[in-house]
C-alpha cells in the first residue's frame, strides 16, 4: 500500500484517521482531503478512508463519486453511522469495508490491513447477520428464485429468466418459503432482509 488518502472534514477526526493509517501501513504516503472534490483531484491513490458525512456531497453519493474517480483504489468507509442498512448500501456501492468511528484503534488497524490484502471488513454485528443468512442454506438457484420473487416476477417469468421449468421454480419457491418459515412472497422478502440476505430489487 503506497498511498492512503483520508477524506474527512473534521480536523481532529482526520488526524486520528491519519495516525491509524500510518500505524497500519508504516512507510506509506498518507495524505488527507477535506472534501470529495479535493479527494477526486488526488492522484495515485491505493486506499481511501472515506467519511460519509461530508458537506456538499454526503452519503452514498460521495462513495459513488470516489469509486468513479479512483476505480483501482480500495475504499473503506469510516463513519459515525453504524446502521445496518447504510453499511450494506455502502458495500453494494463498491466499498471494500465499513469501519464505525466507535471502533477501537486496534480494530481499525486490522480492518485496514485486511482490506489492503484484498479482503472485505464488516462490523461484527453485520457479519453475524451474514452468518445467519448463510445458516438458511439456500442453494444458488434458490437464492436466484428468491431475488426474482422479491422483484415481483411471476413463476413463468422466473422460469424464462433462469431458463428452468415452471415446476422447478415452484419447487425452489417452496424450499425458500420453508427455509424462511413464511407463506407468501411479500413475507419472504421481509424475512430474508431480517436474516441479512441482500436482495436485488
Amino acid at each position: 500500500m503506497n498511498r492512503v488518502l483520508v477524506v474527512d472534514d473534521h480536523p481532529l477526526v482526520a488526524l486520528i484517521m491519519l495516525e491509524q493509517a500510518r500505524a497500519a501501513f508504516p512507510g506509506a504516503q498518507v495524505a488527507s482531503a477535506g472534501s470529495v472534490a479535493e479527494a477526486i483531484a488526488s492522484e495515485g491513490v491505493d486506499l481511501v478512508m472515506l467519511d460519509l458525512g461530508l458537506p456538499g456531497c454526503a452519503g452514498i453519493e460521495a462513495l459513488t463519486r470516489m469509486r468513479a474517480a479512483h476505480p483501482a483504489a480500495r475504499i473503506v468507509v469510516v463513519s459515525a453511522t453504524d446502521e445496518r442498512a447504510v453499511i450494506l448500501a455502502a458495500l453494494d456501492a463498491g466499498a471494500s469495508g465499513y469501519i464505525p468511528k466507535t471502533s477501537a484503534p486496534g480494530v481499525v488497524t486490522a480492518a485496514l490491513r485486511l482490506v489492503a490484502e484484498g479482503g472485505v471488513y464488516l462490523p461484527p454485528e453485520v457479519l453475524e447477520g451474514e452468518r445467519a443468512a448463510a445458516s438458511i442454506r439456500l442453494s444458488v438457484q434458490e437464492l436466484d428464485v428468491l431475488h426474482l420473487i422479491v422483484r415481483g416476477l411471476a413463476n413463468k417469468e422466473i422460469a424464462q429468466n433462469l431458463r428452468i421449468s415452471k415446476d422447478t421454480v415452484k419447487q425452489h419457491a417452496k424450499a425458500v418459503f420453508a427455509a424462511l418459515r413464511v407463506k407468501s412472497r411479500s413475507q419472504a422478502g421481509r424475512a430474508a432482509e431480517r436474516r441479512g440476505i441482500k436482495l436485488d430489487r
